[in-house]
């Protein structure tokens, strides 16, 4: 055969093989839609809730792959805010919520204020505050700021006082820094969730050297209470330990599993671990401690403590600041659309 007779045969076969793969491809991509919006409906499928009678919602209808959801059909239950506590949502920490510190929240409640005394040091700063002059406004700002001035008294001073703008937000300036660099209580320990609901609490992976636990508690201890409080997760253990202060004193209740002559847990009868109640009471150090241990081992609770202060000082902010005012447009009864901070 000649080559001039072969071409038209070459031309004739590659069509008939591009042909054949795009029916192919067309029937590929025709499956996978398939399989797309049997997926989606799955997924609406097990989303889908029950009426009064309790009957299956099954009217879903497929468009462009997504599985609409008939609204009318789907129950929603009212959320009463009021009753909503303002978090924020860690899901790299064990899924637990993030709500205000409660060290911080207790420096403005009520029985708090009521027995704070604002003594003449504070007074005087207060009233420079709102000095004509920069200069006097900023030295009081740096006495206010001053670690012989208790948190307590700025806030009870937010409470109680009728203060201009100026004297307001250099106040919760003044607050949030000291809210910030509150001390903390530390342990010295790296702990997990224990994972076992017939064994409530947290269990320690690591003790740190040099820091109080590791002269008292034992890698395998499962913490209890604190102080009589249950510990379910870490979250209330941070809570509780980096609420006091260091040099305060708390007492563990520790489970700690007993060993046989190789080191090894004890069994009981049902495969669970033998364990003894111990009660240890415990002095805390400063979580400034921690901070030479990040390096080697790293740890999200500082950053969790800071998150939850902030938090907590958003209440503040909400309850102090200088509310917004109204201001009138000239020849019109109408409010403008303006805020304005101002007294409140």
């Amino acid at each position: 055969m000649s080559s001039d007779a072969a071409a038209p045969l070459r031309t004739s076969q590659v069509s008939h093989a591009r042909h054949a793969w795009q029916r192919k491809r067309a029937t590929v991509a025709a499956a996978l839609l398939a399989a797309a919006g049997s997926t989606a409906l799955a997924w609406a499928s097990q989303g889908a809730v029950r009426d009064a009678q309790g009957q299956q919602v099954d009217a879903l209808r497929i468009r462009g792959g997504v599985a609409a959801d008939v609204q009318e059909n789907v129950r929603k239950v009212p959320v009463n805010p009021a009753l909503q506590q303002p978090q924020l949502w860690r899901g790299d920490l064990m899924g637990q919520p993030t709500t205000p510190a409660p060290e911080v929240l207790r420096l403005w409640s009520p029985e708090v204020l009521a027995s704070v005394k604002i003594s003449a040091k504070v007074r005087a700063a207060v009233a420079a505050l709102d000095s004509a002059v920069f200069n006097e406004r900023s030295e009081a700002s740096r006495v206010l700021t001053d670690a012989s001035v208790a948190p307590e008294q700025l806030f009870a001073v937010l409470d109680r006082e009728q203060l201009s703008t100026e004297q307001r937000e250099r106040l919760l300036a003044a607050a949030r820094e000291k809210v910030i660099a509150l001390p903390r209580g530390a342990l010295g320990i790296r702990m997990q969730p224990s994972g076992d609901p017939q064994r409530p609490g947290v269990e320690i992976i690591m003790l740190l050297p040099g820091m109080p636990a590791s002269t008292v508690l034992k890698v395998g201890d499962r913490i209890e209470e604190i102080d009589g409080k249950p510990i379910s997760n870490s979250n209330d253990l941070v809570d509780l330990i980096q609420s006091r202060l260091p040099g305060d004193t708390v007492k563990l209740r520790v489970a700690r599993p007993e060993r046989d002559e190789r080191g090894r847990p004890r069994l009981d009868g049902q495969g669970g671990f033998v364990e003894q109640r111990l009660n240890i009471d415990m002095q805390l150090t400063t979580a400034a401690d921690l901070d030479k241990f990040e390096g080697q081992f790293p740890s999200m609770s500082r950053s969790l403590v800071l998150e939850r202060r902030l938090l907590a000082l958003q209440q503040a902010e909400e309850r102090f600041a200088p509310k917004p005012i109204a201001v009138r447009r000239r020849g019109s009864t109408e409010p403008a659309d303006l805020d304005v901070p101002g007294a409140p």
